[in-house]
Order: structure tokens, then C-alpha cells, then sequence
């Protein structure tokens, strides 16, 4: 019989139905492993009664929470694959996934179904008073070699190349990368985990993790550093799973709230962390921030639990059942950081390439597209993107370095550095800055000087620029194509 994660909760539910599994948003608010499995065979009816089953495709496009956590479950219980179509996506790229991912039907919020009605045929069944289902009209079939690997999830991205593509991952893979990543995390019945993030591009890494393992989740009313910190205590939080701006937001609370004595790991994902957010959140709290770096197609292959100050800014050692190879260039202490390890991607879906096809192009090792170096302990640093990397008269550079520098100057808030085509001299850099409050804005000439003190001058961007705000892409890392 083929894996089913759907089975291994409802096994877990077995052994431990009284446990809590969510907590919140209110601080008397919770629901037991056996009510959840309750909720979750009742949607699964409606699906299989609404068509759905073993082989199906459904699409998710719903808010973040316990019900998007149930929908996924329900799904699985029917035998069917989850494809993630997140909320802060435009329709048009909404569309876009409908092009290139067959799908049978979609879970939408009600109120948000217009969004995608243009790939909807007109039956709608109502599934709960929040949430609708319906079938697809379908542009695309599906691979032919889909239903062999026992598909639970595929992840429309970009991938490590920069095309357009769907991360399939079966079941037995979101099974084994969780339980490698266990090996350091420790996740089980004792946690109670603060989630912060979205479930449309963490769920198959986190979510799943703590149900196999018996934790309960904390889900918050709404994301104020004060919010977050009376959730975290009333709760009693163990553990919490968030991005840099999320523990910003705690360290600028200004009521006195404190974390939880109860806390082991903050976990910090989605992008890299800044030094002055770790600074602050360590002279607020006392507590080191646990870097992380995870991928998509691989999980979480380093996991920094070693709460140094010291080795702040790393992403931690491996995690055990990985390898880790740097293809550097002859003198160099950096390279592309290739893996190899369990739970990498079963294929991605269009065009189809089968993870051994994947991994036969690089000896069975897994290119990630990031350069980084090592340590003497062993411990993994990213220093940037191959595609994100300038080059400016042969010489290369990654925008984190002068990003980091700028924003150190006291007058700006954030900075991005990008590549621009210029028609005489070729590529240059650009930085978008984005102005601290109460700051006056320094002018181009004080910039360049203040560059120059720590940035040798082929860093140093030809061109600032002032925005109201940086923009980031669905999956919280800024974007640095200013076009899109």
C-alpha cells in the first residue's frame, strides 16, 4: 500500500486524541487531534461525493490557517495531489498556473473565487460557509509518469534556473526530508509551535512535520509584534517558525511583552536575515535567531540549532542524511552549493523531468543555483544567487554585499541592488533605497562616499534611486527585476 500522509495523521490523531492541535486565535481557543480528524473525514466525504479521487489534481486557493491545513489533509484522504495557488499572486499568474498545471478542481475562499472564475466552469458546491469547490476547465493534461510517484503536492516556481516550472514531491519524499530535518529540530507532542508564515510555500516542510510528530500549532489573529508575543506566551510557545520582519516587528513592541521561558528554536526562513534584526532581537530578548536553509526542491538541509553568537549568519551545519559539495572555482573558498541527501524532488512537471533525469546532470548531486561558503567548523554561509550575481567589466559581485553596506548608513531603512543595462559603459548597478524615518535624504555624492569606505569601486552602484517601499516576490525574497 502506498504512503498516505492523510493515514499517518490520522494514526497520530489515534495515539494522542485529546492532545491540542490548534491553538488560537483566541487564548482559550483550541481543537484536539481527534476533532481535527473528524473535520478533516467530513470534508474528504464532500470531495469524494463532489468527484474527487485517487489521481485528482485539486487546486488551493485559500487564506492561510486551520482550514487550509484541514482542505489539504481532506484532499489527501481522497487519494488526490494539492497545488497551491497563492492568494497574493495577480489573476494573470493565477491564470498562468491553470496553463501549465492540470488540475480537476479548486478549493477557493468564496469571496475570492471571481479571482480565478475565468478557469472555473460555472457549477459551484459549497463546502463549508467560507469555502466553494469546483471543477476545472482544463487547458493542459497531466504528465503521463504523475500517478507513479504517488504525488501529494506540486509547487508552481521558478525553480533554480529562473524558468517556470512545478515541483512535484511525493509522498514519500515530503515523508522523508521532514523526518531527516527531525533528527535536528526534535519537533514532537512536548512543542507548541508559533506559525508565522505562508502555508501556500511552507507547508510540505513545516506544517506536515509538526502533525507527524504530535506538535500543536499556534496560529495568531493577526501579526503585531504584540500579537505575536501574547500569542507566544499564552500559549506557552516552544518553538516559533517565522520570516526577519516578523521578528522585527516583535523587537519594535514597545509594551514590555516577552517571549515565553518556555521557547528552544526561533526559526528564521524565507530570506536572509539582517544583522541588525538578529542584533535587536537578541539585545530585546537574549535569544539568537536559528537560521535556516531551505529550498523547495530539497527541504531544509541546514539548520543552524547551535545558538552561538558567533556563528550568527550562518544557515547551520547539514542536517543528518544530507551531503554538502561546494563546486568552487581553483582558488576560491566559495562556490555553488550542490546536495545530495533524502527528500529531493520526485520531478518537475513541464516540461516533465524525472528526478533521475534531474540529478543525472550534475553525478547525482543537486545544483541550488546559491553560492556559499563553509567555515572551519562546518557551518554553511549563503552569499548569493548565480543569476543574481553583476558582472561589471569581468568583474563579479553579489548584491548582498553592497545591500549590507547600505544599509548600515544610518539614513536608509532597506536597500536593493540590481543589474541595469546601461548603453554606453553596459551593466551597471542600480539600489533602490528605501529612506529611515525621521532621516533627511542624503544626496548621491555622500552615498558614494560613504560606499567607498567599505566597497571597492566596481561595487559601487552607479545609480540611487528613492522608493517608498522595496517589493518582494510570493515567496518573501526581494525582487531585484524591477520590471516585474
Amino acid at each position: 500500500m502506498k504512503l498516505n500522509l492523510a493515514e499517518c495523521f490520522f494514526q497520530k490523531a489515534e495515539q494522542q486524541a485529546d492532545h491540542p492541535l490548534i491553538l488560537g486565535p483566541g487564548a482559550e481557543d483550541r481543537t484536539s487531534y481527534s476533532e481535527f480528524r473528524e473535520e478533516i473525514r467530513l470534508l474528504a466525504k464532500r470531495l469524494r461525493d463532489a468527484g474527487v479521487g485517487r489521481g485528482s489534481n485539486i487546486g488551493l486557493h485559500y487564506r492561510g490557517g486551520r482550514d487550509y491545513i484541514a482542505f489539504v489533509y481532506a484532499i489527501w484522504n481522497c487519494g488526490a495531489c494539492v497545488t497551491p495557488l497563492p492568494l497574493e499572486l495577480t489573476v494573470p499568474e493565477k491564470r498562468q498556473i491553470f496553463q501549465h498545471i492540470h488540475m480537476d478542481g479548486v478549493i477557493s475562499g468564496a469571496n475570492i473565487l471571481d479571482q480565478i472564475r475565468a478557469s472555473v466552469r460555472p457549477a459551484i458546491l459549497s463546502l463549508t460557509r467560507q469555502a466553494v469547490f469546483a471543477k476545472v476547465d482544463t487547458v493542459c493534461e497531466a504528465p503521463s509518469h504523475l500517478a507513479d510517484i504517488n504525488p501529494a503536492f506540486i509547487r508552481f516556481t521558478s525553480g533554480t534556473t529562473g524558468d517556470a516550472k512545478g515541483v512535484v514531491l511525493s509522498h514519500r519524499s515530503i515523508y522523508e526530508r521532514i523526518h531527516a530535518a527531525n533528527q535536528v529540530l526534535q519537533i514532537s507532542e512536548n512543542d507548541r509551535i508559533l506559525w508565522l508564515l505562508s502555508m501556500d510555500y511552507h507547508f510540505a516542510v513545516s506544517i506536515v512535520a509538526y502533525l507527524m510528530f504530535g506538535a500543536g500549532i499556534i496560529l495568531p489573529k493577526n501579526s503585531f509584534g504584540v500579537t505575536l508575543l501574547t500569542a507566544a506566551s499564552d500559549h506557552r510557545a516552544t518553538f516559533i517558525y517565522g520570516s526577519p520582519i516578523h521578528y522585527s516587528l516583535m523587537t519594535q513592541d514597545d509594551t514590555g511583552a516577552l517571549l515565553p521561558p518556555e521557547l528552544r528554536l526561533a526559526i528564521v526562513t524565507t530570506t536572509a536575515l539582517r544583522s541588525e534584526i538578529a542584533d535587536a532581537f537578541y539585545k530585546r530578548f537574549g535569544r539568537i535567531l536559528n537560521e535556516t536553509y531551505g529550498i523547495i526542491e530539497l527541504g531544509l538541509p541546514a539548520i543552524n540549532v547551535s545558538h552561538l553568537k558567533e556563528k550568527q549568519g550562518s544557515v547551520g551545519r547539514m542536517v543528518p542524511g544530507y551531503e554538502l559539495r561546494l563546486d568552487c572555482l581553483q582558488g576560491q573558498e566559495q562556490g555553488e552549493i550542490t546536495i545530495r541527501g533524502k527528500g529531493v524532488l520526485d520531478a518537475y512537471y513541464f516540461p516533465w523531468q524525472s528526478r533521475d533525469a534531474i540529478l543525472r546532470q550534475n553525478d547525482g548531486w543537486f545544483r541550488t543555483g546559491d553560492i556559499g561558503r563553509l567555515d572551519a567548523d562546518g557551518f554553511l554561509y549563503i552569499v548569493g544567487r548565480i543569476k543574481e550575481m553583476i558582472s561589471i567589466g569581468g568583474l563579479k559581485f553579489f548584491p548582498e554585499e553592497v545591500e549590507s553596506v547600505l544599509e548600515n548608513h544610518p539614513a536608509i531603512h532597506a536597500a536593493c541592488v540590481f543589474a541595469v543595462q546601461e548603453r554606453q559603459w553596459g551593466m551597471s548597478a542600480m539600489a533602490y533605497l528605501v529612506l529611515a524615518e525621521g532621516r533627511a535624504t542624503p544626496d548621491d555624492n555622500e552615498l558614494i562616499a560613504y560606499c567607498k569606505k567599505y566597497l571597492t569601486r566596481h561595487k559601487i552602484p552607479g545609480r540611487f534611486q528613492w522608493v517608498d517601499h522595496l517589493t518582494y516576490t510570493a515567496s518573501g525574497k526581494k525582487n531585484r527585476n524591477p520590471e516585474k
